[in-house]
């Protein structure tokens, strides 16, 4: 594997992956299509990676490992785009950007929402950037400095990252408001003997509710998994049977169809911002987690 790579060959392969063709990269690049060949060709051999398959006449289809891989440097790509925007944050003392990754259910709570408003009506020259990725990412982010800190359940087994827990609290089932149970304060296991259920698919919100069912030698019917929760949520809206999630998503998704119920014995989850264990907090990293811990107690989290 060489070291060479260079930054027009990860431009073309970026624009590839976009356009989904050589042509189309040629048009974005406004270069020429045997240029933008070459230097995919250049990245593969410097990377000793084969990136895509090639279909005579048709899509450029990438590998899978041309997908890991583009997943992994995206972050790093898009840094690059915004360097000149980074240098002007740095000499210009009165603004600055946070860089915030963090899992579906908390990028779009309500809450989240509520303590960047709380923050921005005291640091109104501080801008943001949101990205909503799966937990392993947000970890990566983390370590790599392409976020400035991350937003995720706890723990963290990453020795490169320190977490602050902002809040311990259940989870909770979802139901649609005409469903039998919708009535009820709080429903267990056993209540599901003969219901459909809807859960995320597996992440650390899984593993928990798998554990709660452990103990338990019923069956129970998984009707639908989905690797979003939002998903979840709404498939309970659309009474195909009983979510189970975290509070923070029934507040993103606002759906008047929808019951918040107790869950049975309690699954505590608790959630944190993920930080750099090597970087020191900076003061308006300090003031956002303040925002986040008035507005959870606001809210009544």
């Amino acid at each position: 594997m060489s070291n060479r790579i260079k930054l027009r060959q990860l431009r073309a392969y970026q624009a590839i992956m976009s356009s989904g063709s050589v042509t189309g990269a040629a048009g974005r690049l406004n270069t020429t299509q045997p240029a933008v060949s070459k230097h995919l060709a250049a990245l593969e051999e410097a990377i000793g990676m084969r990136l895509f398959i090639r279909r005579r006449g048709g899509p450029m289809k990438p590998t899978h490992a041309g997908v890991k891989f583009y997943k992994s440097i995206e972050g790093t790509l898009s840094g690059i785009d915004n360097i000149a925007n980074i240098a002007r944050e740095i000499t210009d003392h009165s603004s600055a950007r946070l860089r915030i990754a963090g899992t579906e259910p908390l990028i779009n709570s309500q809450f989240l929402a509520g303590a960047l408003k709380r923050f921005k009506s005291k640091n109104p020259n501080v801008r943001f950037s949101l990205d909503s990725r799966h937990r392993l990412d947000i970890e990566e982010w983390v370590v790599s400095r392409q976020a400035d800190f991350g937003l995720a359940l706890l723990p963290v087994g990453n020795p490169l990252i320190s977490t602050h827990a902002f809040i311990t609290t259940p989870a909770v089932a979802i139901v649609h408001k005409d469903h039998r149970l919708a009535s009820k304060n709080a429903i267990s296991p056993a209540d599901l003997v003969e219901e459909r259920l809807i859960l995320p698919g597996r992440q650390p919100l899984r593993t928990q509710i798998d554990l709660a069912f452990a103990s338990r030698e019923t069956f129970f019917n998984i009707d639908i998994e989905a690797s979003s929760i939002m998903t979840c949520c709404r498939f309970a809206a659309e009474g195909f049977g009983i979510a189970i999630c975290d509070p923070f998503t029934p507040t993103a998704f606002q759906d008047t169809r929808i019951r918040v119920l107790k869950w049975e014995p309690e699954v505590l989850l608790t959630y944190g911002a993920l930080l750099n264990k090597d970087d020191e907090r900076s003061e308006v990293i300090d003031q956002l987690l303040t925002c986040i811990k008035e507005e959870l107690d606001v809210q009544g989290f």
